[in-house]
């Protein structure tokens, strides 16, 4: 995944494909109906023009309601309920965007053993990461479009944090003349579950968690995988100084039909860019808790950021009892 520096500062892209923070994403396809559906109305219009067919507006009408109505009956109501409750409760805590591309690897490759997560207070009570093509990242899986999660601190139906897991949005920029419901299905392709605050979170069995959005696109995603590195985040925004920087990513997003947000890049100064992360071995990297919170004090997290074990030094390192992680090359990633 590289930011993009093509004409129009869309920010990242994913594949070649320039791509929006997702927030913002969502908030122009609230107001993208409209548009979509007068472009319907004249591709039917030079459809009919083309074939030689009736083009007065009572038969292009009746075409386009037809289409319309079988694309409307499309989606799930219970899924825009949920992606619009998570963005107003989002903007509610001033729509933090947290661009966490670069340090997200770093971020998977922790971990996290005997840490709950009660007295976690990541900025907000609801923050948005991005963190674009993961270490898991294949394009022959759909799961592999995730490049970013909703945080929400939530007391039902357990008291805990809700993640909620949001895609990519592939052809974006030609969003005007896709129809409505193709627009609607990339925004309800999304799954989520909820952390219980006093659950160890690498001891919890994420087979049994309640999975909410599209159970399809999460059976093909290791939730594990992607618990940890929410998780991770959450730790890492614990510190008693994390990493953060307001960014001049806002100028390279466009913003036009978007709520007022904060974006801010993480992680910029304190790790190392240079590592291939398409075939590596690392010692992975651990959390030391500071100070476990309670009593009104946030939990106060220490990182210590995995790092590269060259080929020569594993064996001694293993040796003496370490730990490492391989990363294998993975198809898909540039």
């Amino acid at each position: 995944m590289n930011k993009s520096n093509g004409t129009g500062g869309k920010g990242y892209e994913i594949g070649g494909v320039p791509v929006w923070y997702h927030p913002l994403r969502y908030d122009v396809w609230v107001g993208l109906g409209g548009v979509q559906r007068n472009n319907l109305r004249e591709r039917i219009l030079a459809e009919q023009a083309s074939a030689g067919a009736d083009i007065s507006d009572g038969a292009v009408e009746s075409i386009y309601r037809k289409i319309e109505y079988a694309d409307r009956r499309k989606g799930s109501e219970r899924a825009r309920f949920h992606m619009h409750r998570i963005r107003r409760h989002h903007l509610d805590n001033d729509g933090i965007i947290l661009d966490m591309e670069m340090i997200g690897p770093h971020l998977e490759a922790t971990w996290a053993d005997g840490i709950l997560l009660k007295n976690v207070l990541p900025l907000r009570t609801a923050v948005y990461c991005h963190v674009g093509a993961t270490l898991e990242y294949d394009q022959d899986n759909p799961a592999a479009l995730i490049e970013g999660f909703y945080v929400n601190h939530t007391d039902s139906p357990v008291r805990g944090w809700l993640l909620t897991f949001v895609t990519n949005y592939p052809n974006w920029d030609e969003r005007e003349h896709h129809m409505p419901g193709l627009s609607r299905a990339n925004f309800e392709r999304f799954f989520a579950f909820t952390i219980p605050e006093d659950a160890d979170i690498a001891k919890l069995d994420y087979k049994k968690l309640d999975i909410k959005g599209d159970k399809t696109l999460a059976k093909r995603a290791s939730l594990w995988h992607l618990a940890r590195l929410a998780t991770n985040a959450m730790l890492y925004l614990s510190r008693s100084r994390p990493d953060i920087q307001g960014t001049m990513s806002a100028f390279r997003v466009e913003t036009a039909g978007t709520k007022r947000t904060e974006i801010y890049e993480c992680g910029c100064d304190e790790v190392d860019w240079n590592i291939d992360w398409s075939n590596t071995t690392l010692s992975p990297g651990r959390w030391i808790v500071e100070d476990e919170g309670g009593e009104g004090r946030p939990l106060v997290t220490r990182w210590i950021p995995p790092k590269v074990v060259r080929l020569e030094n594993k064996a001694g390192y293993l040796k003496e009892g370490g730990k490492v992680l391989d990363f294998p090359v993975v198809r898909g990633r540039g």
